[in-house]
Protein backbone atom coordinates (compact mmCIF):
# COMPACT_ATOMS: atom_id res chain seq x y z
CA UNK A 1 0.00 0.00 0.00
CA UNK A 2 0.99 3.63 -0.45
CA UNK A 3 0.91 6.65 1.81
CA UNK A 4 0.60 9.32 -0.88
CA UNK A 5 -1.46 10.00 -4.00
CA UNK A 6 -1.65 12.72 -6.63
CA UNK A 7 -4.68 13.89 -8.59
CA UNK A 8 -7.12 16.66 -9.33
CA UNK A 9 -9.66 17.58 -6.67
CA UNK A 10 -13.06 16.11 -7.48
CA UNK A 11 -14.99 17.02 -4.33
CA UNK A 12 -14.53 18.80 -1.00
CA UNK A 13 -16.88 18.92 1.96
CA UNK A 14 -16.49 19.95 5.58
CA UNK A 15 -18.02 18.97 8.89
CA UNK A 16 -17.09 19.31 12.57
CA UNK A 17 -14.22 16.84 12.27
CA UNK A 18 -12.53 18.44 9.31
CA UNK A 19 -12.47 18.63 5.56
CA UNK A 20 -12.97 15.58 3.35
CA UNK A 21 -11.20 15.51 -0.01
CA UNK A 22 -11.84 13.24 -2.99
CA UNK A 23 -9.42 13.11 -5.91
CA UNK A 24 -10.29 12.08 -9.47
CA UNK A 25 -9.35 8.72 -10.93
CA UNK A 26 -7.62 6.97 -8.05
CA UNK A 27 -6.90 3.27 -8.42
CA UNK A 28 -8.80 1.11 -5.94
CA UNK A 29 -5.59 0.06 -4.19
CA UNK A 30 -4.84 3.69 -3.20
CA UNK A 31 -8.39 4.78 -2.45
CA UNK A 32 -9.38 5.25 1.20
CA UNK A 33 -12.80 4.61 2.74
CA UNK A 34 -15.52 6.05 0.53
CA UNK A 35 -12.72 7.62 -1.55
CA UNK A 36 -12.10 10.45 0.95
CA UNK A 37 -8.99 11.83 2.60
CA UNK A 38 -9.49 13.67 5.91
CA UNK A 39 -7.82 16.97 6.74
CA UNK A 40 -8.52 17.26 10.46
CA UNK A 41 -9.36 20.63 11.99
CA UNK A 42 -6.80 19.84 14.71
CA UNK A 43 -3.95 19.74 12.18
CA UNK A 44 -1.47 22.49 13.17
CA UNK A 45 -1.43 23.84 9.59
CA UNK A 46 -5.14 23.36 8.88
CA UNK A 47 -5.74 26.88 7.54
CA UNK A 48 -2.72 26.83 5.22
CA UNK A 49 -3.51 23.35 3.92
CA UNK A 50 -7.17 24.28 3.38
CA UNK A 51 -6.07 27.33 1.36
CA UNK A 52 -3.72 25.16 -0.70
CA UNK A 53 -6.55 22.69 -1.30
CA UNK A 54 -8.89 25.43 -2.55
CA UNK A 55 -6.16 26.84 -4.81
CA UNK A 56 -5.58 23.41 -6.35
CA UNK A 57 -9.30 22.82 -6.80
CA UNK A 58 -10.04 26.23 -8.31
CA UNK A 59 -7.14 26.11 -10.76
CA UNK A 60 -7.46 22.37 -11.56
CA UNK A 61 -3.90 21.73 -10.40
CA UNK A 62 -2.63 18.32 -9.33
CA UNK A 63 -2.68 17.97 -5.55
CA UNK A 64 -0.39 15.48 -3.83
CA UNK A 65 -1.71 14.22 -0.51
CA UNK A 66 0.64 12.50 1.93
CA UNK A 67 -1.13 10.53 4.64
CA UNK A 68 -0.19 9.76 8.24
CA UNK A 69 -0.60 6.00 7.72
CA UNK A 70 -0.87 3.63 4.78
CA UNK A 71 -3.98 4.22 2.65
CA UNK A 72 -6.58 1.53 3.38
CA UNK A 73 -10.04 1.01 1.88
CA UNK A 74 -11.42 0.58 5.40
CA UNK A 75 -10.44 3.99 6.79
CA UNK A 76 -10.50 7.64 5.81
CA UNK A 77 -6.85 8.48 5.19
CA UNK A 78 -5.72 11.29 7.50
CA UNK A 79 -3.72 14.02 5.76
CA UNK A 80 -0.17 14.65 6.99
CA UNK A 81 0.63 17.30 4.37
CA UNK A 82 -0.19 18.36 0.80
CA UNK A 83 1.88 19.63 -2.13
CA UNK A 84 1.02 21.58 -5.29
CA UNK A 85 3.55 22.20 -8.05
CA UNK A 86 3.11 25.17 -10.37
Amino acid sequence: MANYVTGKVARVYTDRGGTYIRLEGLASNVSPRDGYFLLQTTHPNYNSLYSLLLTAATNRLDLQIRTVDEISPGLHAVVAYMVVDW
